[in-house]
């Protein structure tokens, strides 16, 4: 080959070559080598200045003296990789190999001839693969690898210190060694299966040096890499994942005996499967594996109607099983049971709990039955009782006007005969016998007014109230009370009894004033809780809370009559009026500040 071939050769070749006339202190360098560097030869003089000087700061140490060792002889050839700084700012990894030649008598050479290569794209490549060695020896989860004779030929750190042993010790054990539950004649088969499928997850063991059997989750995967077959593994300790399923398992294992055991009925619904409990079979007559489906439980329990009482359930479960609700189902020996059905929603199922509430119905019936005939037999004691009260009240009038009218006959005609103390005695007797009357008069309309048949309509309280304050005023027109009526009150219920009513508590309050300087009497109404209240308000004697119990019983007072009159009767028919119109009635009070009493007509 000649000169001028070789030259074309070298010239086009993608891989650098070069020529340095040592003599001269000149480099050739070919086309390729220029574009490694990314200088041209019209623009740079290639000497050694120039070599050194595109050599990586960090690689002059090492390259620098190997290339001076080849100028002056010391170094026959020498191969180097180092970065190379390009023309253009970016780096390279290259590999040089230099040959020294044309020695003197000195032994120093003439010329150095080589070649250069880039070599960036390997050097990425094993710096990865230093990374990748580094973070997998790093690795929490232990990693190896196993070949097919069940070898262990490689181990990262994580490993070796689960096992207890060193990477050098491990990697002269079989697989068989370190896991019992793969001895040496399973692993042929494990081998085949790992192969076939291209990898799996399961569980196993793993045996320390010091005979602890330790639960790993392993992760294995079948890899051919340069014709060299191997499964390679990750290992992790689950032995706190299987310390938590033992303890759910007991857990479990606990609570289904405990549902088991159960006197109420309990249920499980998942998807269409329905588990029952013993005494779900106890309260419907039926076995577990006729009720073990959603469908079979409407089916078999409810017959023609399990389509109605489906709809019903579906809609309790749509509304959230809030509230219980209380079924009629049918027993296998075709006798009538009530469940009082409560259920509880999770992510994939439901809970049911069944009471058989069929002997509690059965009582609350007859509880029902017993309040009715004793309702019965209560308003029937009453009418005799309120009938035996308004005979008494009515024939013990006439005996108290002829007792009143001899006292007033005695006083009258035989004054000038008695002594101061027969006149005494006799103006007791008559007024003993006017309070007997008027207690008899209090009897009477009480015993009227529970048994006057209730009329309701619509009614102005506020002018019954102005009527009966006016009758009020005149009656006693020396007094001079302030009458405070609002205006728009109204109400429903009979008008004849609502009169008596507001003319025993305006009476009151017109009774209480009577010792007080600027007397007054409101009556009016407000909202309380959502409920109209009415009530009528003075400014009088007040009374007692601790007494106030005692208000609204027969012939009850907390005044003496030589303060103020009355028979105590007038609150006692309030109650009675307030009663038979749906509503309740209250005081309030405080000794010297007044009363205010409040009623609701239902």
């Amino acid at each position: 080959m000649n000169s001028d071939r070789l030259a074309l050769i070298l010239e086009t070749a993608t891989d650098g070559f070069w020529d340095w006339d040592l003599r001269a202190d000149r480099l050739y360098l070919s086309e390729g080598y220029r574009a490694l560097i990314g200088y041209s030869s019209d623009e740079t003089f290639f000497d050694r200045v120039f070599i050194e000087a595109i050599v990586h700061p960090d690689d002059r140490p090492a390259c620098v003296p190997v290339i001076r060792d080849l100028m002056d002889g010391s170094r026959i050839s020498a191969t180097l990789e180092y970065r190379i700084l390009r023309g253009d700012g970016t780096t390279v990894w290259v590999q040089a190999r230099g040959t020294a030649v044309d020695h003197d008598d000195a032994g120093r050479p003439a010329r150095m001839v080589g070649t250069i290569f880039d070599i960036t794209a390997r050097k990425r490549s094993e710096e990865q693969l230093v990374l990748m060695g580094a973070v997998v020896d790093d690795a929490t989860d232990e990693i190896f690898w196993i070949d097919r004779e069940g070898r262990l030929v490689y181990v990262n750190r994580a490993a070796s210190e689960s096992f207890g042993y060193s990477r050098e010790e491990l990697l002269t054990m079989t697989i068989s060694d370190v896991d019992p539950l793969t001895p040496p004649d399973r692993w042929p088969v494990f081998w085949e299966t790992v192969r076939f499928q291209g990898g799996f997850v399961i569980d196993s063991l793993h045996r320390t040096r010091d005979g602890r059997d330790i639960p790993k989750e392993i992760s294995v995967r079948y890899a051919s890499v340069s014709g060299r077959e191997i499964v390679y593994g990750f290992a992790r300790d689950i032995s706190e994942r299987k310390r938590v399923e033992k303890a759910l398992r007991t857990s479990e294992h606990r609570l289904r005996l405990m549902v088991e055991h159960l006197p109420a009925g309990a249920a499980h619904r998942e998807g269409d499967r329905l588990l029952v409990n013993r005494a779900v079979e106890e309260i419907t007559g039926y076995r577990r594996h006729e009720l073990d489906t959603i469908d079979k439980w409407f089916s078999t329990l409810y017959g023609e109607q399990a389509a109605e009482v489906r709809s019903v359930y579906e809609a309790d479960r749509t509304a959230g099983m809030r509230v219980p609700r209380i079924m009629p189902l049918r027993r296998k020996d075709d006798t009538i049971r009530h469940l009082e059905f409560f259920g509880y929603q999770y992510e994939s199922g439901e809970v049911w709990l069944l009471h058989d509430v069929t002997a509690r119905r059965a009582a609350e019936e007859e509880i029902r039955r017993l309040n009715a005939d004793l309702e019965v037999r209560v308003r029937e004691r009453t009418a005799d009782l309120e009938s035996f009260c308004h005979s008494v009240s009515h024939d013990l009038r006439a005996p108290l006007r002829h007792i009143a009218g001899y006292a007033r006959i005695l006083q009258e005609d035989y004054r000038d005969r008695l002594d101061d103390t027969g006149r005494h005695c006799l103006a007791r007797i008559g007024r003993a016998a006017v309070n007997m009357g008027e207690l008899v008069d209090g009897l009477l309309s009480l015993s009227h007014i529970s048994r006057e048949d209730i009329l309701r309509r619509s009614v102005s309280l506020s002018a019954l109230a102005r009527t009966v304050g006016r009758e009020l005023a005149e009656r006693e027109p020396d007094r001079q009370v302030e009458f405070v009526i609002a205006e728009g009150v109204n109400g429903s219920g009979d008008p004849r009894l609502l009169k008596v009513l507001l003319e025993n508590l305006l009476g009151n309050a017109w009774k209480f004033t009577a010792r007080v300087g600027q007397p007054m009497v409101e009556f009016g109404m407000e909202a309380r809780d959502g409920q109209t209240v009415y009530f009528v308000r003075d400014n009088g004697a007040g009374f007692d809370m601790r007494y106030a119990h005692k208000l609204f019983g027969s012939f009850e007072r907390l005044h003496g009559t030589e303060e103020f009159s009355g028979t105590g009767m007038g609150l006692a028919i309030v109650r009675r009026i307030v009663e038979r119109h749906g509503g309740t009635v209250r005081a309030e009070s405080e000794v010297g500040r007044g009363a205010t009493f409040s009623f609701t007509l239902g």
